[in-house]
């Protein structure tokens, strides 16, 4: 019987006799074959209100410490019980929206906050409340660490300028001393935000800038453009680790390197698919995160309009291939996880069978990096679950030239015996497919033994949630000739 491996994912091309498909969910990527996307499971309990801002930071003993932002208060997750300590600034209710969201960074042992309606606040790891951060600093939509540096973006007064602290200092703002200092665009569009590194890249709407970190001059950053008429649609979008950053722009999805080199990483691959489901004003909505231990990159989007964000395309830069999979989150977030011991357990759930992971999953390690989310309604949660239900359909097989085939029977490459598979036909491109009922293995060999006669043939795989599987490969399947039409 033929061998046909499961085609790689790409929807914005024609999958007929190709080595791609346009129907894949809930499945990641591996060298030569599919593998499982865990199920989300909420941990903690809800904030009081909708998250607008999550973050993650750790202490000088490897501590981790997860923040949360809301409309109106900043929140720390209690490891003892899972519930969200407030720990806003005295007698203050802020003004955060989901337009104007919370942005957090680390600096040393403090971790600073930010929205552009309300004052930059900054606490300090193991304090009890944040405060307003010193040295009159201005408002701002985003903050990020350039080295030694603390830099503000997004200012409401000044949306083409950044604006960086004193030298080692993220309490000392003014310009001419300590070699704090701003820098205005004359052109490019508003500051989108920036990696953070020593030599960062700093995105606009309509330009990219890399930054040069000069000790001892006059300038102390020097700014060259290197993109013109090419910035970041989504400031959510801008996403980076180690020399790598992400973002999306208008209709695409691109990868830079720091020194500007450009891969448009979703060209005839998700491109047209993805902003084909996303309204014009949801594309500045689409959020970026980096996997923290895999080489991945989430982008999630509102599809058709939905409120929260309810799917997210996954590209591997590894791999330079993508996957997508479902989600009902209201952001996602770089994390670590802060550790239980089995008492603390209690504190989830007094059943080891209503735990939301199992006792080796890394959900329970502290201090193991893992890719979090927030649901719509504030609960914080992990993608360390059981395995979603997954969906591989194979590219579509055929003959033009008006041949028909009789597919006899199918065999599953993959490591279980859950797999439900269905065979879809049509004898027209112009028509829609029509698929047979699903059908189980058969208990004795593994085999799918269904028939079908047509011009143009595809199988789809649906692996039921909770099954236990580790890789989908593809399919074997005899295939014969069966005359003309």
């Amino acid at each position: 019987m033929p061998t046909i491996p499961f085609a790689e994912f790409r929807p914005d091309v024609s999958d007929l006799n190709g080595a791609f498909t346009g129907d894949v969910n809930n499945v990641l990527c591996a060298d030569g074959s599919y593998i499982p996307f865990p199920q989300f499971k909420p941990l903690s309990q809800a904030l009081p209100t909708a998250c607008l801002g999550g973050f993650m930071a750790r202490d000088d003993l490897g501590g981790t410490y997860i923040f949360a932002g809301t409309a109106t208060g900043l929140f720390r997750l209690d490891n003892t019980d899972l519930g969200w300590v407030n720990i806003s600034k005295t007698g203050t209710q802020y003004n955060a929206s989901r337009e104007a969201r919370w942005s957090f960074a680390q600096f040393g042992n403090f971790v600073i906050a930010v929205n552009e309606n309300d004052n930059p606040q900054v606490i300090e790891l193991g304090q009890a409340l944040f405060r307003d951060l010193g040295g009159n600093p201005p408002r701002a939509a985003i903050v990020r660490v350039w080295g030694d540096f603390v830099a503000l973006m997004g200012l409401p007064a000044h949306p083409r300028r950044v604006w960086w602290s004193g030298l080692n200092d993220a309490e000392h703002w003014t310009v001419g001393s300590k070699n704090c200092d701003y820098q205005e665009f004359p052109d490019g569009g508003v500051v989108q935000g920036s990696t953070e590194a020593t030599n960062p890249l700093v995105f606009q709407e309509k330009a990219i800038r890399r930054v040069t970190f000069v000790p001892g001059s006059v300038e102390i950053f020097t700014f060259q453009k290197i993109h013109d008429q090419r910035g970041a649609r989504s400031r959510l979008s801008i996403a980076s680790r180690a020399n790598l950053a992400f973002y999306a722009d208008e209709g695409g999805f691109f990868q830079i390197a720091p020194d500007g080199s450009m891969a448009n990483i979703g060209f005839e691959k998700v491109d047209r698919t993805v902003f084909d489901q996303v309204e014009w004003s949801d594309t500045a909505e689409i959020m970026g995160v980096v996997d923290p231990f895999y080489s991945r990159v989430y982008f999630a989007i509102r599809r058709f309009g939905n409120e929260n964000y309810n799917q997210i395309y996954i590209y591997d830069w590894v791999l330079s291939r993508w996957t997508k999979a479902d989600i009902a989150a209201s952001m996602l977030m770089s994390a670590a996880t802060l550790g239980y011991t089995l008492e603390g357990l209690d504190a989830v759930s007094t059943s080891i069978d209503a735990l939301p992971y199992s006792l080796d999953a890394r959900s329970w390690q502290g201090g193991s990096p893992v890719l979090a989310a927030f649901t719509p309604d504030g609960a914080l949660g992990f993608f360390n679950g059981q395995t979603q239900e997954a969906v591989i359909t194979t590219q579509e097989i055929g003959d033009t030239t008006g041949g028909v085939t009789r597919i006899h029977e199918t065999y599953l490459i993959a490591d279980t015996d859950d797999a439900r598979l269905a065979i879809g036909s049509r004898f027209r491109r112009s028509e829609a497919f029509r698929w047979q009922d699903e059908q189980a293995p058969s208990s004795r060999t593994g085999m799918y033994r269904r028939m079908s006669r047509s011009r143009f043939h595809k199988v789809r795989v649906r692996i039921p949630a909770g099954s236990i599987w580790t890789h989908a490969q593809g399919i074997e399947t005899k295939i014969s000739t069966a005359g003309m039409k």
